[in-house]
């Protein structure tokens, strides 16, 4: 070798050491699914890849999301809270932007649905669609269109596509074509199990007939397994089915043959995502690299209520496995899979921000088959994935002075240990749908107080009882609104002046 060369290499050689010791990380993050839809969580659904990744990790049972798609992963990207970055995501540094400046490569597979585009903001390659959902068969948009790209250059569907297979496809050949000196973040964002309810139709008849008992029959079912899995406490209630709960028992036999069909479309979407997660592990054993790889599985939201069936999949019988079909499950399904909390997507209770948070990494977890029960936020991914990369977070970013980064790295408790507490959480789905933690409190939409030790189902309204302690939190919500919201949920709109009738005119 010459001897230029050698000396250059030479002065390589540590870097590439401490970027081997780096591990990789991959996120997973799944859509609309309820916080008891793991078997690891209670579930009936058969999941055997990612109940394996808990059994071998840790299994977050306190951690958060935002409510919704968008939001969720804006937070997740960026390290901050989702209003903060309306209109100012240039300052915003994202995670593989971050990531880039410690030598990492930086990959995507699946939804995007935030702003700009996933290439623009630091990822190297990406495969998926930019939209909030998608036809899984054939990547139709929910709006109609079609917005699936390999890298940047349009995608050309096949006749045999189904998007979760082939978002594990991509990933597996980004593995394969990597520069195996440097580690990686990979980010797979798949689309299942969020409507329409589509999948094969053997998969879909593997559930078929399992839920003819009904929701409130599933809700105590997995409450029970929940409470054996020690993922809940042994005193703790099942809330109070929602209001818009249909009774189960009421319902014809067609109807309930329909409702069967859709939850057990729902499933077999499930399923399919653990499947594909064990195509994943496979593929990193192969490679000798799943010891050093940080995998953390989570889901954008809790389960979704709302039944936007369409007429023609109605009026036509069309089945889950036809890409024509357009199917959803109702809010009373959404109510079992969130078991045992309260709300859905969209709502800031327990049932709409709850997330069953999954941590695996044989290298760097040592207690494995653990649970941590400290409550957690999106906003820390950014923070724990700096920590892990041994990277700071820039002062300035492409001529941009960086906006500030908040969270608190999840390092601590891969080795059981307590990390610091968050201050407070900002929860804030629309102005009118917010959450404000602070320590043991919960105060939802401005209206309600819960004390989450004592109750996390949220079923005691302590805002009229404790008024000195709502008075602390609507104050400490209203300071933390303005920072973050510029005020737009708590400052008091003046409301308009009515109009005086006009006096009569003296005659």
């Amino acid at each position: 070798m010459h001897k230029f060369l050698k000396i250059f290499a030479l002065s390589l050689l540590p870097f590439f050491i401490n970027a081997n010791e780096r591990p990789n990380i991959i996120l997973i993050l799944v859509d609309d699914m309820g916080y008891s839809d793991l078997g690891c969580f209670g579930s009936e659904i058969n999941t055997p890849n990612i109940d394996k990744l808990a059994a071998d990790g840790i299994k977050f049972t306190h951690f958060t999301n935002n409510a919704k798609c968008e939001t969720t992963r804006t937070s997740l990207m960026s390290g901050r809270y989702h209003t903060e970055t309306y209109k100012d995501n240039h300052s915003t540094v994202t995670i593989p932007e971050n990531l880039g400046l410690a030598g990492y490569q930086n990959w995507m597979v699946g939804k995007w649905h935030i702003f700009d585009k996933p290439m623009k903001r630091g990822f190297e390659r990406y495969f998926g669609f930019h939209e909030g959902a998608t036809n899984f068969f054939n990547g139709e948009g929910t709006g109609g269109g079609y917005s699936y790209f390999d890298d940047e250059t349009p995608y050309e569907m096949p006749k045999d596509f189904y998007s979760t297979n082939a978002f594990t496809d991509y990933a597996i050949k980004y593995i394969d074509e990597r520069k195996k000196e440097k580690p990686f973040f990979m980010y797979m964002a798949y689309n299942a199990p969020h409507y329409p309810l589509q999948a094969p139709k053997e998969e879909v008849m593997k559930y078929r007939g399992k839920y003819m008992d009904g929701w409130q029959a599933l809700r105590k079912k997995r409450f029970k397994r929940m409470k054996e899995l020690e993922i809940i406490p042994q005193d703790m209630s099942l809330s109070k089915p929602e209001s818009n709960i249909k009774d189960w028992d009421k319902l014809s036999q067609e109807v309930k043959d329909d409702m069967d069909l859709r939850m057990a479309a729902y499933a077999a979407m499930i399923d399919i995502v653990d499947q594909n997660v064990g195509r994943l592990v496979k593929k990193l054993k192969a490679d000798k690299i799943l010891d050093n790889t940080l995998v953390i599985f989570l889901s954008d939201n809790g389960a979704c209520p709302f039944d936007r069936t369409r007429k023609p999949t109605k009026e036509n019988n069309l089945m889950p496995w036809d890409p024509a079909s357009y199917i959803c499950y109702p809010a009373s399904w959404a109510n079992a899979c969130n078991t045992p909390f309260r709300m859905y997507k969209q709502n800031q209770h327990e049932g709409g921000i709850a997330t069953s948070m999954i941590a695996h990494w044989p290298a760097g977890i040592t207690v494995p088959g653990s649970f941590n029960r400290q409550r957690g936020h999106l906003i820390d991914f950014h923070a724990t994935f700096r920590d892990l990369a041994k990277v700071d977070y820039p002062s300035e970013y492409k001529g941009n002075k960086a906006a500030k980064v908040r969270g608190i790295s999840l390092v601590p408790s891969f080795q059981g240990k307590a990390r610091p507490e968050h201050e407070f959480i900002y929860q804030n789905f629309s102005n009118s749908k917010t959450a404000f933690v602070m320590g043991k409190w919960k105060l939802v939409n401005a209206k309600e107080l819960y004390d989450l030790e004592t109750d996390r189902i949220e079923s005691n309204d302590l805002s009229k009882s404790r008024p000195e302690q709502m008075q602390l939190m609507l104050t400490e919500w209203q300071k933390r609104d303005l920072e973050l919201n510029k005020g737009h949920a708590s400052v008091n709109k003046p409301q308009k002046k009515k109009k005086q009738p006009k006096k009569a005119k003296k005659k």
